[in-house]
This record gives structure tokens, sequence and C-alpha cells, in this order.
């Protein structure tokens, strides 16, 4: 045994209504860290002072709804995972989070309390993966870089060398257009 706590990711739930973000903080509270926002322009600031790992937003807010909260989270916090929730069913606002905002997951109010810690779960384990994914591609294209400088240095000995850090070169670049991918 290491002796290493798991780590508790850190989500963000934002809704103007206090008595909501009471609720979920006394349902999320230990399996989580747990930030809180009343309004889009607060949750701002907070993702510019923490890392956050998942937003989870509601849709109808006075001045900036979950979808614009949302476009912003995309854009300035790519890696985090981007959810909101709604008692109203908007059609328009589902179908505008999932486009210009990436959605991981749309959710109904109420909600079943088993349910939401599920899809904050799986959000979470999405963020891992993501966070993976870009870890493991900087490994590779370390790798795949001194093993070209390797080549380069063989490339007047041989002709093989030259293949090979041709090959590592084309490797390089295709890694590079995977890694602007996401």
């Amino acid at each position: 045994m290491t002796g290493k706590t798991p780590l508790k990711h850190s989500i963000l739930i934002v809704d103007d209504e206090p008595e909501i973000l009471f609720s979920i903080k006394g349902l999320l509270r230990r399996e989580f860290n747990l930030y809180t926002a009343e309004s889009g322009a607060e949750a701002l600031e907070i993702l510019r002072e923490h890392p956050i790992h998942v937003v989870m937003t509601d849709q109808r807010m006075p001045e900036m709804t979950g979808v614009e909260l949302i476009g912003k989270v995309k854009s300035e916090y790519p890696d985090a995972i981007r959810m909101v929730f709604t008692g109203y069913a908007d059609i328009k606002a589902v179908i505008d989070a999932i486009n210009k905002g990436g959605l991981f997951r749309y959710i109904t109010k109420p909600w079943d309390p088993d349910e939401l810690v599920d899809v904050l779960r799986e959000a979470a384990a999405e963020y891992d993966r993501l966070v993976e994914r870009r870890r493991l591609l900087a490994d590779l294209k370390e790798h795949l870089g001194q093993g070209q400088d390797y080549a380069k240095r063989l490339v007047g000995q041989t002709t093989e060398a030259k293949e090979v850090n041709r090959y590592l070169e084309n490797a390089t670049q295709l890694l590079t257009r995977l890694q602007q991918q996401r």
C-alpha cells in the first residue's frame, strides 16, 4: 500500500438559487472538491483561481445563461468537462449547449441524487481520460523527437538512417496534428 490518497476531482456548480447549491453541496462534498457560484461571472472568477475538472451549470440565470457560460468555459478552459442542468425543457438551449459548448451531459431538474453522482463520476473519469491522453501524446512527441535527433546524427552514414529520419519526421508531423484535435 502506497498510502496515496486518491484525487478528489474539482467540481464547479453554478446556479443562481442558493438552495440548489446548498442541496448539491450536501450530496457531493464527501466525494468531490466542490466550488459553487451564483452567477456566470462568479464562475469565471473561480475558474481563473482554481483548477476545475467539471463545470455543471444551470441554464436559466440572470445576466449570463448556462450555454453562454459553457461557451466561455470551452474556449478558455477546454479540458474542463461541461454539463448543463435545468428545470425547463428548452430544446433550443439543449441544441445550443451541445453545438456551442461541447457538452458532456444535459441534465433535467429535478434529478435523482444517485444518478447525478454517477454522471459526475463519469464526467470526472472523462476528464482523467483526456488529461492522460494529452500526457501520452506529449510523451510520444518527446520520444519521437529524441529518435529524430539520433537519426539526424546518422544521416550521413547510411541510406537506412535517412529512411528512419524521414519516418520519424512524418510520425512527428502526424502526432502534432493529433495533438491539435480534441
